[in-house]
């Protein structure tokens, strides 16, 4: 392994990652030591290295010193070496004695052999110094890229200044010590993203009667190694001119801390380790300081000044100062809470829960991810707060895009579909599983969310029937229709068989309205309609979906609901409910037209049924059509005729001069054809047979009294069909006038025949005749009973003449 890392061709790993030193020390054998991450402590002695536990494989950090690298601090290089390696060996035995959330946490004590020191922490990203690039210019270290890269947002930077303070407060007030080397070799970045306060090795007492009265200590002397002393850029000026500090020093250099990281990691101190380049620095300390307060927060900027205060009695302690407005964030005071989850009870861890789900959306998402979710993994192995701990982590899927969820959120969730879990927990994850199928691939759904939905309908508790009854109208899309058929609705008909309440038929008609259309038709018949037959539609959650499936059904034949089914079945079913005293208006509304639509579609296809049935009893028994085929055609271009067996074509001359001999009407009209009007299911145009054209020469006709006039030869008389006549004037016509001639034109046709015809007329209420129409040859014909042998006589012999030609 050492041998890989030492030809990685990385020079900081060639220079740190050396197998006899790491070897040599017993934490190898508990840790497998892996690559250097990041550096910490006085002159970042310590380096850290990633390591994973043997024993469990849980993640961890290692810090180590090599001895031999303090021999290049001068010739008195071992002096100097035992001097330094008991500082950092105090200041590792000191902070392995602390335990606070705010200070970090030891996984393993110190362990010293003659050429090294290792011990073991919670796994860490870095220190602050090696994200701010503080002393980077003059250490020459070789940050990782990801340290040198990485940035912090406003709520970072807040919420790990109160990680500080809080851990201060802690240091002052409860172990009653003072740090007194507060700077950003001493704040530990760790994986989660909260800042932790380390680097004791320079702690003193505070005063036993007044933790706030000065002790004694140590000021910043040239005389001894950097690394034996504390960082003179962050330095008190009361430790430096009287070698005296209190708790009030230390937030002296907390001010000056806050002061580097709004100003790229140096310090508004730059003493280049010489005191008396820390004096004329403190100097102009004030004007300084307020060059970089407009790069501040508003809230903090008005502290600051009052923290960097000469006088240690003017600047606030770490009580006050742990209360100001800008820290007066809910979603900061949420990760607090959060980061001490794990010492308190399952009531205090449910209630919380849900509360933080509420200003997640203050937090920014890496600290979701950063933070959060791996301080929830493992409240997820506890069946008693995790249906309270998934309401905060599904706000965080559905706020998560894909990759986010891939990479972070799945990982951690995997296991709780298969896992078991408590009926509220497994509702909570089916009245969500729309949240979950979004942002999960087709494969994963299949193997891990549907065996969970599926496994759901065979449980015995009601609530989890009904919310995987809900949830199947979720993922629809993603089941396909043998699924639906084989699965979804025999396990719905088995719950609906166990328990029928109202609230699983709900849910079970909720779920048909979706998966309807996927179904066949004898599906719907034998599955669907009894389950909405046999519904208890008094209840007005089980009626709308009842009525909305119906109404789905109406809307297309495929499904198969019959008139008849809607006759004898659904709308009996239907029908009682409009009485129900508890219905109200709108559902009224909703179910009769329901009703109505039911009754119009009966209407339409009953009426339709019984016209056809009708029309087909008329057509075969009463009015049978027969085709005369032993009657002649005469002239080729006239058609064969139609003989209808219950009635005649057209009237006959005979019938028109018996009415216009009883008749006293003065209207001509009546003259004319008429046809019987009572027979079903014809129009008067039936009737409209066109007469031959026939030529008239040499004829010489006798009318008697009357001769024939103003009109034209009986080859051109006009085609006229007898529906043109009004049936409602026809029944009022009188055939009083129609011999009463007038003189017309005489007409000679071609072969010399005259023709003296007397135009009928129509008259008018003043006594006067009007003609204005012409009529066939047999309206002609019937105005002279008397002459009418006579004239069809001629009319043959003429014809005769004409064709003989």
């Amino acid at each position: 392994m050492f041998s890989k890392l030492k030809g990685s061709g990385s020079p900081l790993n060639q220079a740190v990652v050396q197998p006899s030193p790491l070897e040599s020390n017993p934490i190898s054998q508990f840790y497998e030591i892996k690559r250097q991450i990041g550096s910490a402590g006085p002159e970042l002695a310590w380096k850290v290295l990633e390591a994973t536990r043997r024993s469990d494989d849980k993640e961890a950090s290692v810090f180590f010193f090599d001895k031999k690298w303090a021999e290049k601090f001068g010739k008195h290089g071992g002096k100097r070496k035992e001097s330094i390696s008991e500082v950092l060996k105090r200041g590792a035995i000191q902070l392995d004695r602390l335990r606070h959330p705010k200070v970090l946490q030891v996984y393993h004590k110190v362990e010293e052999t003659m050429d090294n020191i290792a011990f073991a922490t919670e796994p860490i990203f870095g220190s602050l110094a090696n994200v701010l690039g503080y002393l980077e210019d003059r250490l020459r270290q070789g940050v990782p890229s990801f340290l040198r890269e990485y940035t912090f947002t406003d709520f970072e930077i807040k919420y790990g200044l109160l990680q500080l303070i809080e851990a201060l407060l802690y240091l002052h007030y409860t172990c009653k010590i003072i740090h007194q080397n507060v700077c950003p070799q001493s704040v530990i970045i760790n994986k989660k993203g909260t800042w932790k306060l380390s680097g004791f090795e320079f702690t003193v007492k505070c005063n036993e009667n007044d933790i706030m009265l000065p002790v004694s200590c140590s000021s910043f002397t040239s005389k001894l190694p950097k690394m034996c002393q504390p960082d003179l850029d962050f330095i008190a000026p009361e430790v430096q001119a009287s070698a005296a500090c209190s708790p009030q020093s230390d937030m002296f250099s907390f001010g000056l801390l806050i002061c580097s990281i709004f100003n790229n990691g140096r310090s508004p101190i730059q003493a280049t380790l010489s005191p008396p380049n820390y004096c004329k620095q403190l100097e102009s300390l004030s004007r300084s300081v307020n060059e970089l307060l407009d790069r501040m927060p508003i809230l903090l900027q008005e502290y600051i000044p009052s923290l960097l205060e000469p006088a240690p009695r003017k600047r606030p302690t770490s009580q006050n100062f742990s209360i100001i407005k800008y820290f007066m964030d809910p979603g900061v005071h949420a990760l607090q809470y959060l980061d001490m989850i794990h010492m308190k009870d399952s009531v205090h861890k449910a209630n919380f829960y849900p509360s933080l789900r509420g200003v997640l959306y203050t937090i920014p998402k890496k600290m979701w991810f950063q933070h959060i979710l791996p301080t929830m993994a493992s409240e997820l192995q506890f069946s008693d707060v995790l249906a309270a701990a998934l309401q905060p982590i599904l706000y965080i899927i559905d706020e998560s895009n894909t990759d986010e969820y891939q990479n972070f959120i799945l990982p951690l969730i995997r296991n709780l579909y298969h896992a078991p879990r408590s009926v509220q927990a497994t509702v909570i994850l089916l009245e969500n599983i729309n949240v979950l199928i979004r942002k999960t691939a087709q494969q994963e759904i299949k193997n891990d969310i549907l065996p969970m939905l599926f496994n759901s309908l065979d449980s015995t508790q009601p609530q989890i029937q009904c919310a995987g009854l809900r949830a199947i109208s979720q993922v629809i899309e993603h089941l396909n229709e043998e699924t639906i058929k084989q699965v979804v609705i025999p396990k719905a008909r088995q719950v609906l068989e166990v328990n029928d309440s109202v609230e699983v038929q709900t849910n079970i008609l909720s779920c048909i309205e979706k998966v309807i259309d996927n179904l066949e038709k004898n599906e719907i018949l034998d599955d669907v309609l009894p389950l909405l037959l046999d519904a208890k539609l008094t209840e007005v959650s089980v009626l709308i979906p009842v009525l909305k499936i119906y109404k789905h059904m109406l809307s297309d034949k495929r499904f198969g609901l019959s008139i008849n089914l809607l006759a004898t079945r659904v709308m009996p079913s239907l029908i009682p409910i409009i009485v129900l005293p508890s219905i109200t208006l709108d559902e009224f509304n909703t179910l009769t037209d329901l009703l109505q639509e039911m009754l119009d579609q009966i209407n339409r296809s009953q009426r339709n049924k019984l016209k056809l049935e009708r029309m087909s009893t008329f057509s075969t028994e009463k009015y049978p059509l027969q085709h005369n085929l032993d009657q002649p055609t005469g002239y080729p271009h006239r058609p064969p005729s139609l003989k209808f067996a219950t009635r005649r074509q057209s009237i006959s001359v005979d019938d028109v001069l018996k009415t216009s001999v009883n008749s006293n009407a003065s209207s001509p009209d009546l003259n004319l054809l008429r046809v019987q009007s009572n027979l079903p299911y014809r129009r008067h145009s039936d009737n409209a047979i066109e007469p031959p054209r026939i030529l008239i020469g040499n004829i010489t006709p006798s009318y008697g009294s009357g001769s024939l006039s103003k009109a034209g030869s009986i080859s051109n008389l006009p085609r006229r069909r007898h529906s043109s006549v009004n049936p409602n004037e026809v029944k009022g016509m009188s055939y009083a006038n129609f011999f009463n001639p007038r003189p017309g034109p005489k007409i000679t046709t071609n072969s010399g025949f005259k023709l003296d015809f007397p135009l009928p007329g129509r008259t008018t209420p003043t006594g006067r005749t009007s003609g204005s129409r012409r009529y066939s040859v047999a309206t002609i014909l019937s105005q002279s009973p008397s002459s009418s042998s006579t004239l069809l006589n001629q009319l043959g012999t003429g014809m005769q003449q004409l064709f003989g030609r």
